[in-house]
C-alpha cells in the first residue's frame, strides 16, 4: 500500500517525453506509412509496419487501410491483442457493420491525423475504471488496513491515516475522491473533523462515508446533516463496503471530471488549476520540495483563426493539448488557462529542468504540420517559467511566470524564458 507521504514525490527526470516503446502497427502503403510515422513521432509514438509475425499485444493501437486488408482478416486477428482503427474514407453503413464484426473499434479519415489517433487512445483509457482515490481515517489501524487491502484489490488507490488531525494535509496531498471516516476517535470526533474539512470551499463536495459502532439515530442524522453521504455500522461486511465505495468513488471521479475539465481539450480548466496550485504550494511548504509553473501562449493565434477559421484553430488547440498530455508525467498538472493559453505545474522540478523539457516540446510542436484545405502551416508557442523557491504565494508565482512569458513574446516568440527574481531579468533558452 502506498502511503500518502510518498504520493507525488516520484523521482524527477529531464527525460519526460513519452517513452519510445509505444508502438503503433500500421498496414498501409509505403507513402502513407511514411506520413503516419512522421506525424506520430512528434507525439512520442513509434509507427512500425505490419508483418504476419507481429505480436498485437505489443502495440497500443493498429492502423489498417482496408485497401491492404479487403476482407478485414488482419483486422480481426490484431483486434484480439490491441485496438484497431481503419484508415479509410468509406462510411457506408454496411461497411461499418462488417468493420465492427471483424473487430474494428473506429474509423479514421485520410490523411491520418495524429490527434484523432491519440483521442481514440484516450477513449480507451476512459472506458477503463477511473483512477479513483479513497482516504481512510480510522484510529483502528488493523481494521483500516483490512478495508484498504480490499479496496486496493478492486483497483482503487488508498491512503490510511490514524490521526484525524492530519486529515486536511493528507487531503491536499492525496486528493481523494471519497473519504471513509470513523466517528468515534480519541483525537477528534469524526463529525467535527468532517465539518472542519467542509469549511474549505474546495472540499464542500468531497463525499464522506461515516463508519461507527455506535448506532444512534441522532448521530446518524447529524452525520447526514453536515454532508455525510452515508452511515454504515461497524463491523461492516467487507464485500458490501467495497461494492459501495467503488461505486461512489467512480461516480465522484466522473462528476469531478465534468466540473474541472475544459470541454475542448480535456485538460484542467482555469479554476481547477488555481486550486491545484494552492495545494501544491501548501505541499511544497511542508515537504520543502520545489516545483515550477509554466505559462504558455500560442504565438499569433488570432492570425490562425482569421486565416483558416475557428474550426482549424480548435484543431490546433486540441493538437497542442494532446502533445502536452503525452509529454509530461502523470503527477504534473496541465491546464487550459484560457483561449490559447496553457498552464503547467511541473512537480519536483526546478526552472532549469523545466526549461529543458519545455524547450524540447517547443521544438517538437513547431515541426507539426497543420493542413487547412490544402494549405499547410505551422504554429509556435512562447513560455514563461517561475519557480516555487522564489515565490511563496499563488499570485507571486503566476505574476513572475506571466512576466517571463511577456519577455518571451518581446524577445521574438517561439522561445522559453525563466524569470530570475534575484536580478529581475529573464534567462532565455535556445530559440530557433
Amino acid at each position: 500500500m502506498k502511503s500518502n507521504e510518498s504520493l507525488g514525490n516520484e523521482c524527477h527526470s529531464d527525460d519526460m517525453l513519452t517513452a519510445p516503446d509505444r508502438k503503433v502497427v500500421v498496414l498501409d502503403s509505403d507513402e502513407n506509412l511514411e506520413h503516419i510515422t512522421h506525424i506520430l513521432k512528434e507525439f512520442g509514438l513509434v509507427a512500425v509496419p505490419y508483418t504476419e509475425s507481429f505480436p498485437p499485444e505489443t502495440a497500443i493501437v493498429a492502423l489498417i487501410n482496408p485497401e491492404k486488408d479487403p476482407h478485414l482478416e488482419i483486422c480481426k486477428s490484431l483486434s484480439t491483442g490491441c485496438k484497431v482503427l481503419l484508415t479509410t474514407g468509406e462510411r457506408a453503413f454496411e461497411f461499418k457493420i462488417k468493420a465492427v464484426h471483424m473487430g474494428a473499434s473506429g474509423l479514421l479519415s485520410l490523411p491520418v491525423n495524429a490527434v484523432e489517433v491519440l483521442s481514440n487512445l484516450e477513449d480507451t483509457r476512459k472506458s477503463e475504471m477511473p483512477d479513483a482515490r479513497v482516504l481512510i481515517i480510522d484510529d483502528d489501524e488493523l481494521t483500516a488496513s483490512v478495508y484498504a487491502l480490499a479496496l486496493e484489490e478492486c483497483g482503487l488507490r488508498v491512503a490510511v491515516i490514524d490521526d484525524p488531525l492530519r486529515a486536511e494535509a493528507t487531503i491536499e496531498d492525496f486528493r481523494p475522491d471519497l473519504v471513509i471516516m470513523d466517528i468515534d476517535m480519541p483525537q477528534a470526533n469524526g463529525i467535527d473533523v468532517a465539518q472542519a474539512i467542509r469549511l474549505d470551499p474546495a472540499h464542500t463536495s468531497l463525499p464522506i462515508l461515516f463508519l461507527s459502532s455506535i448506532y444512534q439515530k441522532d448521530i446518524q442524522d447529524l452525520a447526514r446533516k453536515i454532508g455525510g453521504d452515508d452511515f454504515i455500522k461497524k463491523p461492516v461486511d467487507v464485500g458490501y463496503l467495497v461494492k459501495m465505495v467503488r461505486m461512489r468513488a467512480v461516480r465522484a471521479v466522473e462528476l469531478r471530471q465534468i466540473i474541472v475539465r475544459d470541454g475542448l481539450t480535456g485538460l484542467l480548466n482555469h479554476v481547477a488549476f488555481k486550486e491545484r496550485l494552492t495545494g501544491e504550494l501548501n505541499r511544497s511548504k511542508r515537504t520543502m520540495s520545489t516545483f515550477t509553473v509554466a505559462l504558455i501562449d500560442l504565438d499569433h493565434f488570432k492570425t490562425v483563426n482569421d486565416t483558416y477559421g475557428h474550426q482549424i484553430g480548435d484543431t490546433v488547440i486540441q493538437s497542442f493539448a494532446t502533445l502536452l498530455k503525452n509529454s509530461f508525467r502523470n503527477i504534473d498538472i496541465i491546464a487550459r488557462y484560457g483561449g490559447e493559453e496553457f498552464a503547467i505545474i511541473l512537480v519536483d522540478a526546478t526552472p532549469e529542468q523545466s526549461e529543458k523539457i519545455i524547450d524540447r516540446i517547443r521544438s517538437a510542436f513547431e515541426r507539426i504540420e497543420f493542413n487547412a484545405s490544402g494549405r499547410k502551416f505551422n504554429v509556435t508557442f512562447s513560455c514563461g517559467l517561475a519557480g516555487s523557491e522564489d515565490n511563496t504565494s499563488e499570485e507571486g508565482l503566476l505574476t513572475e511566470a506571466d512576466i517571463a512569458l511577456y519577455q518571451a513574446k518581446s524577445y521574438g516568440r517561439n522561445c522559453v524564458r525563466k524569470q530570475c527574481r534575484a536580478t529581475g531579468d529573464g534567462l532565455t533558452t535556445t530559440a530557433p
